[in-house]
């Protein structure tokens, strides 16, 4: 093979403008649909009106192609941002304040030498020194780490922490105390007698995995409490799947809104651009069949407490729930978000992400595996570029360090206030890698009794 046609065979990577990313639209859905780890919040439902509503002038898509012109990586970046305060600028991916994953749309295909050209055009076309990955899957990290090396780049992984997840069993055995149990009052026919030769097919009860059969007891006993102080007619319903999407969103909103976000600022409802992103991504998701309004509604129709999901190729993302707190001593939220898992066989995805915060007494408790996340420096040149990624661990221990003794001197008390299990931007607890070593530091999420005790 010539050098010229070695050189036409390499991948092809390109910035795009964010703004007129509408000419991508089919290939994004078609490297969404194969993409290594789904990333609904890189998809083509959610990322465009982010960007719309939410993104800034200096957002572009880092874009690459195989040789036969195939997208084969899509990842939102944002150059001259400054990572948690560190004094050389940085070249980072894009995310806000509803965006909880931030591994890249890769092909299974796309090898090392993909990338390669990703680095070699943020270092040729970008304006910043150094790139920081965050919250990147840790496989797809190695990956990176074993492009920049072959070109002779340092990297350093800043962060690494562990989020709750649940994955499908593959050999689809019950739980070993109860082939299925379920922690409400759901009926559930069992046959008394079958043939040896044929035996029945039990769905797996992940929830009875995690819970002890006290503990769903009780959980039955509070169903039956909450039933009764609503008037009875207790029930769960996927307003998504009856065609009742819109009036899902709206309710959800109006009961984050009523709650401890609406009143400390927080709420969706309570910011127009978050509000016209978030509607906006439902009814593109809600199209696709990829969206799940769970809704515990009362007889009366009320809902008492509401669970967005988002299905996005084999993985169910707890994104969003709210309850009306008048019934929290009750665990309304913590009852429909066991409901969620109880129906997760029935999905047929491979696996729960629960968008947790690690540590989240809840989501860590009912959920048993982990998904590595990491936060990836590289240097896209020498000189600032090295400079930054290997002094970026050293500068940012002594920034958690003086913020830990300002925070201590003043003694400020955690907020009193209910943590749904789903993302926010802190990590906690967070491995901070240092080189070789790493130090861990944990800090306590505010909880209620009905997240503390699942």
């Amino acid at each position: 093979m010539s050098p010229s046609a070695s050189h036409a065979a390499r991948p092809a990577g390109q910035l795009v403008d964010a703004s007129p990313a509408g000419g991508l639209v089919a290939d994004w859905h078609d490297l969404a649909a194969r993409a290594r780890h789904a990333n609904p919040f890189h998809g083509p439902d959610m990322l465009p009106p982010a960007l719309r509503h939410l993104g800034g002038d200096d957002v572009r898509l880092l874009t690459v192609r195989d040789d036969a012109g195939r997208l084969a990586l899509l990842l939102p970046v944002a150059g001259r941002r400054r990572h948690r305060r560190l004094p050389v600028r940085a070249t980072t991916t894009w995310q806000h304040t509803q965006h909880f994953l931030g591994t890249p749309l890769v092909a299974p295909e796309l090898g090392l030498d993909g990338w390669r050209t990703a680095l070699e055009h943020l270092a040729r076309d970008g304006e910043d020194p150094w790139l920081v990955l965050t919250s990147l899957d840790a496989d797809v990290a190695r990956d990176v780490e074993a492009a920049a090396a072959r070109t002779g780049r340092s990297t350093c992984r800043l962060d690494s922490l562990q989020r709750a997840v649940t994955r499908r069993d593959p050999t689809g055995a019950p739980s070993p105390d109860h082939p299925v149990d379920h922690p409400v009052d759901h009926p559930v026919d069992h046959p008394v007698d079958h043939p040896v030769d044929h035996p029945v097919d039990y769905p797996v009860d992940y929830v009875a995995r995690q819970l002890p059969g006290k503990r769903r007891k009780e959980l039955r006993r509070v169903w039956r409490r909450l039933d009764e102080s609503v008037g009875g007619g207790l029930q769960v319903v996927d307003l998504a799947e009856a065609g009742r999407a819109d009036e899902g969103v709206e309710t959800f909103l109006r009961l984050e809104a009523a709650g401890w976000k609406g009143a400390d600022g927080g709420a969706i409802a309570h910011h127009a651009d978050q509000r016209a992103f978030f509607v906006e991504a439902c009814r593109a998701l809600h199209a696709r069949g990829a969206l799940s309004v769970l809704a515990l509604l009362a007889g009366d129709g009320s809902a008492v407490a509401v669970l967005v999901d988002v299905r996005e190729g084999d993985t169910v993302f707890t994104w969003k729930t709210a309850y009306d707190e008048q019934h929290a001593a009750h665990s309304p939220g913590l009852l429909l978000y066991i409901e969620q898992l109880r129906r997760f066989p029935d999905t047929g995805a491979a696996l729960v992400d629960t968008c947790a915060d690690p540590g989240h007494p809840m989501a860590d408790r009912l959920h048993p595996d982990r998904r590595e996340l990491v936060t990836l420096a590289v240097a896209l040149r020498p000189g600032a570029g090295e400079w930054a990624v290997r002094t970026a661990p050293r500068l940012l221990e002594t920034v958690d360090g003086v913020r830990h003794r300002w925070r201590a001197r003043h003694d400020r008390p955690a907020p009193d206030r209910t943590r749904a299990p789903t993302a926010t931007t802190s990590a906690a607890p967070r491995t901070t890698v240092t080189g070789t070593a790493s130090t861990a530091s944990t800090a306590t999420a505010p909880t209620t009794p009905e997240e503390a005790r699942p």
